[in-house]
């Protein structure tokens, strides 16, 4: 599969696929967060499933997810957007300090006692969230058992990393199966009831890449896009925000000569100085009288 990429395609079988190369997304995300190695996986996975996650390209669907873990790393905070957009950070990371990538050590700081809020955004419906209490598994499986059970579609998930002897990440991607109303049953248990036949990071010529998958099952392309970790947030958003606070959090903050807020995808850093913090609530103020 082609790095930093997300594609979608459908079988004559009645299935659709879905299939993101993160790696480049992943990798700014590590810079940005300062992840362990253990934290980085995790959030490459993160990020590679929401992106799958949000399949309906046609209506541009996004997809954002609260992915309460009940473990030291806390909360982990994914958005996919535009199509081919991606952001995240983890309330925690260091809780992954010193842990070795093992598929069960994922599972330790994702699903102790796990709960999965997704929020769905498209051009056709209102925005809606949906819940489920997750059981002990990794991301993948917390994915595929979101999907089976709160939007009762037959699915599969599968999430691969290609990690180096120096446990850095080389590669992350992976695909979204679904069986659409009408399609062939036997023919998804055939392709997906082993998902590890299958590694969307694997060499083209491998018998386990998606070129290979995509052979067998007979996927055509629908759609092909650029995939690339960027943040929405922006000085407009901020005056937003702050034109929201009461009063007395409003006085409070015009008690100090500039505010700074960081935000917690990408890190950046904006300084609001007083006199503009100022001229902002005054001219709210005009605007609402």
């Amino acid at each position: 599969m082609k790095t930093d990429t997300i594609q979608h395609y459908l079988s004559p079988d009645g299935i659709r696929l879905t299939a993101a190369d993160t790696s480049r997304a992943a990798a700014e995300a590590e810079v940005i967060h300062h992840l362990p190695k253990m934290s980085a996986a995790i959030m490459a996975k993160a990020i590679t499933g929401a992106a799958i996650l949000a399949n309906d390209f046609k209506n541009h669907e996004g997809v954002s997810f609260k992915w309460i873990t009940g473990s030291p790393l806390g909360n982990i905070h994914i958005d996919a957007y535009d199509g081919h957009y991606v952001r995240g950070y983890l309330d925690h990371p260091e809780a992954g300090a010193g842990i070795s990538y093992t598929t069960d050590h994922e599972a330790d700081l994702v699903s102790t006692k796990g709960q999965l809020f997704v929020t769905r955004y498209s051009l056709l419906k209102m925005p809606y969230t949906s819940m489920v209490n997750l059981s002990r598994g990794d991301i993948a499986a917390g994915l595929t058992e979101y999907l089976n059970t709160s939007e009762q579609t037959l699915s599969a998930v599968s999430l691969t990393l290609k990690i180096n002897e120096q446990g850095a990440i080389e590669r992350s991607g992976g695909f979204l199966a679904q069986l659409m109303p009408e399609g062939n049953m036997s023919r998804f248990a055939g392709l997906f009831e082993q998902l590890s036949r299958w590694d969307v990071t694997a060499d083209g010529a491998s018998k386990q890449s998606l070129e290979a998958l995509i052979t067998e099952g007979k996927f055509e392309l629908l759609e092909e896009a650029p995939l690339a970790f960027r943040c929405t947030c922006s000085e407009e958003r901020i005056h937003s925000t702050l034109m929201t606070l009461p009063r007395a959090e409003r006085e409070s903050l015009l008690q100090e000569p500039s505010i700074e807020i960081v935000c917690h995808y990408c890190g950046k850093k904006y300084v609001i100085r007083n006199e503009i913090l100022r001229k902002w609530f005054e001219e709210e103020q005009k605007g609402v009288q």
